[in-house]
């Protein structure tokens, strides 16, 4: 069994570490102090040991999560015991392998990771970069790994994840609107969200039919769907989307 180790006891350990507990992972994990009330809580919950020091938790651990924010990142991992033994996986957003392999000198694997918070109530895709087959008994607790070819895909996987959570911002409008029509606020917002999951399960589950063909057969003529889906591709819906999409891959400086 893996024992993992964290090394930036914040609120991506927090989720990922529910995330992996909820999935099945019954492994030691061992965090860092720092952070002492997140800590003690996912001690608490989870069942993991708060070390005495961040380089115990290089001791006890071969895989160990780093989740320092990234402007936090050449401090909070200077001086440490790196060993050729260890594999990261790192959720440090932005930071290149290239960089990782200067702040993290001796390791012997580095890998990119970044689910999104939601893993810790239901399984949802985890990018990962480079592929790790060994890592999978693991990672697989949390969510479906998406292993990406090449670091370019995992930095589209970023933009991907940020627009994940544009949706929230999204569905608050639906259900503001929707309350003006005559709902009350919570039926609008449980209607709204459970329309989002719905839609975007039956998609996950025949993933060989394109996205646009399930919405033809749905929005087919003189329904109220083809209705309300003709006005907003008037208005050239997607466009904004788009437009934050590209600002982003720009400032990843991903292919275009």
């Amino acid at each position: 069994m893996i024992t993992l180790g964290v090394v930036g006891t914040g609120q991506f350990a927090s989720y990922f570490i529910a995330a992996l507990r909820r999935g099945g992972y019954d492994g030691k994990v061992l965090l860092s102090p720092r952070n002492a009330d997140i800590a003690s809580t996912l001690a608490r919950n989870h069942g993991c040991v708060v070390a005495a020091s961040t380089d115990e938790v290089l001791a006890g651990a071969d895989v160990v999560l780093v989740s320092v924010r990234p402007e936090h990142a050449e401090v909070a991992l200077a001086n440490l015991r790196w060993e050729h033994r260890h594999t990261v996986l790192s959720a440090m957003a932005g930071i290149r392998l290239d960089d990782l392999q200067a702040l993290l000198p001796g390791v012997g694997d580095l890998h990119l990771i970044m689910p999104g918070s939601y893993i810790e109530i239901a399984p949802g895709p985890i990018p990962l970069y480079p592929p790790a087959p060994a890592l999978m008994p693991l990672l697989s607790c949390a969510g479906n790994v998406v292993a990406l070819p090449n670091e370019a895909a995992f930095n589209t996987a970023i933009v991907s994840l940020c627009a994940s959570t544009w949706i929230y911002d999204l569905a608050h409008a639906l259900a503001a609107e929707l309350a003006l029509h005559g709902l009350e606020p919570d039926a609008a917002r449980a209607l709204t969200l459970g329309n989002i999951a719905g839609p975007a399960n039956f998609a996950l589950s025949v993933p060989k039919t394109s996205l646009l063909d399930i919405s033809a057969g749905i929005a087919t003529e003189r329904t109220f769907t083809k209705t309300g889906l003709d006005h907003l591709k008037a208005s050239h819906f997607d466009a904004p989307w788009r437009e934050a999409i590209a600002q982003l891959a720009e400032m990843l400086n991903l292919p275009t």
